[in-house]
């Protein structure tokens, strides 16, 4: 094959259409977990820059990333004498951005930790960014060979920067025209409806002559327990936000219960939860730093009263052992994304947060928060 004929297929065919698939599955998630750490990292930074902050900067930033895309596919299909170029550009960010996610990985837990990173480029059921790094090498690869060979005067007038502008223009409309995640709406849990216990009438005995000037007494039926709430604890909010990325940084001298995120348990926290010290931890079933953490620090007995917190965006056939047979055990409601590393260590004093440790590998950090 000619490398004139190479740079069509690739440059012109298959890079544009392999970016656009991948704009397409972006935007139709609209789900910031899914982007790579090196990535979320920028948009976080740029959070609050251009008059929108929290889950509004989360959903413009998504949608800028997919309205670049869709302008480089534009500019591959369109414009012949910087498609090349711009598939080389483009071809080799991602090949950066995915070095980023499978070293880290690598180094932590071997191939296992590269091969089940998250890249995002093709949402949540995309391959692994082991695979998409040998895709987008092999077509970089390709790109740096081909060659673009100079074409008929009638054939460069057919494209060029203005159908370029009117493929971009189409991709901003398709980008602005999705929805947005909506809320989730949370169904209180109602108190069960108890029917009172009605002994059977016997016909052949007399029923009890009733003497209304005589207080009977009244048997009370069986009941059954509700878990009573927490002193003050407010309960779960009406509706949840799409996702979550909570800035713990910020957390330090805070009430626990004004935190939405730690409101979201789907059963209520224990009714001493702001009284005294506590330890308050979320944490991923099929995360090893969590089980590192909780087996070496909350098994066995517990000299202070500890509440663990799961995340529910694991898959239950990854879960590892639970060490800790005396935590109480919660759960995050299901539905919202939650971006957050775990495992986040939280000491917390009547009901007021005073330490957290965000990084589990700073043993100075979390011996700080276990003896203060």
């Amino acid at each position: 094959m000619s490398r004139s004929r190479l740079y069509y297929l690739v440059c012109r065919l298959a890079i544009p259409l392999w970016l656009l698939a991948g704009a397409i599955f972006k935007l139709t998630e609209l789900n910031p977990k899914l982007l790579p750490p090196t990535v979320f990292s920028v948009v976080q930074f740029f959070d609050g820059w251009f008059g929108s902050s929290g889950n509004a900067w989360l959903d413009l930033s998504i949608r800028l990333i997919v309205l670049a895309e869709f302008a480089l596919v534009a500019v591959m299909l369109c414009m012949p004498r910087i498609a090349r170029a711009a598939a080389i550009t483009t071809l080799s960010l991602f090949c950066i951005i995915l070095l980023a996610v499978i070293v880290p990985g690598f180094v932590d837990k071997g191939w296992e930790g590269a091969w089940k990173g998250s890249c995002g480029c093709f949402g949540a059921q995309g391959p692994s960014p082991v695979i998409m790094l040998g895709i987008d090498a092999t077509l970089l690869v390709l790109a740096l060979f081909s060659k673009r060979r100079e074409q008929a005067q009638r054939i460069r007038a057919t494209f060029g920067l203005p159908s370029a502008v009117t493929l971009a223009i189409i991709g901003a409309a398709a980008t602005a025209l999705v929805p947005a995640r909506a809320e989730i709406v949370i169904v209180q849990p109602s108190p069960p409806i108890i029917d009172p216990v009605v002994p059977p009438v016997n016909p052949l005995v007399e029923p009890p002559v009733v003497d209304p000037l005589v207080v009977n007494p009244v048997v009370n039926p069986p009941v059954v327990p509700i878990p009573a709430p927490a002193k003050g604890w407010p309960g779960m909010p009406a509706t949840a936000a799409p996702y979550y990325v909570p800035d713990f940084t910020t957390w330090t001298g805070t009430r626990l219960d004004s935190q939405e995120i730690a409101r979201l348990m789907t059963v209520a926290p224990p009714p001493t939860i702001n009284s005294g010290p506590w330890f308050v931890m979320f944490y991923r079933e099929d995360c090893d730093h969590c089980h590192e953490l909780l087996a070496t620090h909350f098994s066995g007995s517990l000299s202070t009263p500890t509440l663990t917190i799961s995340i529910p965006d694991t898959d239950p056939a990854a879960s590892l052992e639970f060490p800790c047979s005396e935590c109480h055990v919660r759960t995050l409601l299901k539905g919202p994304d939650y971006v957050l590393t775990t495992p986040l260590l939280m000491r917390v004093m009547d009901g007021v947060i005073t330490y957290v440790v965000i990084d589990a590998e700073d043993s100075s950090s979390i011996d700080q928060c276990l003896h203060p």
